[in-house]
């Protein structure tokens, strides 16, 4: 039976999963000198969090007693949206060396907003800069990570 239960059991169990495989791999990240920050704090602290919110999901759900809650599969429809952002973050993840991080950003997030949320192109394109620019200021100029520039790096 698809139960809310079980979903959640599922999903907690992936996320702790996908948590502990961060933390592993993060381990293996080499150190620069120069960087202000280790480049494995990020993924060390992705990895925990994902860890923790997987766990809680799991335990919230062997805790639950009421009565069983049926899950209602997505539809047709609702598996190509779920498709059509799969492919666009494989896609993402191939555009983020040749294009680089902000630019890879700003395509990433206008191209889903507006085919998600059907929001007109001009306010996707938008959404897609203003994300491109915080990012960009988060992670490479305050934090100082070495994300990739692509086209970018012709300006620094």
């Amino acid at each position: 039976m698809r139960t809310l239960k079980s979903a959640d059991l599922i999903t907690g169990s992936l996320l702790a999963f996908l948590g502990a495989a961060t933390l592993v791999a993060g381990r293996g990240i080499k150190g620069m000198a120069g960087e202000s920050l280790d480049p494995r704090t990020l993924p060390s602290l992705v990895g925990w969090g994902l860890l923790a919110i997987g766990a809680g999901i799991v335990v919230l759900a062997l805790r639950y007693q009421g009565d069983p809650v049926l899950v209602q599969w997505p539809d047709w429809g609702g598996r190509r949206r779920i498709a059509v952002a799969f492919a666009s973050l494989v896609f993402y993840m191939g555009l983020m060396d040749p294009l680089g991080f902000p630019i890879g950003t700003a395509l990433f997030v206008s191209g889903l907003s507006w085919y998600l949320g059907h929001y007109r192109v001009w306010a996707s394109l938008l959404l897609g800069v203003i994300t491109a620019a915080v990012v960009h200021f988060v992670f490479i100029e305050f934090l100082g990570l070495g994300f990739p520039l692509g086209p970018l790096e012709l300006l620094y």
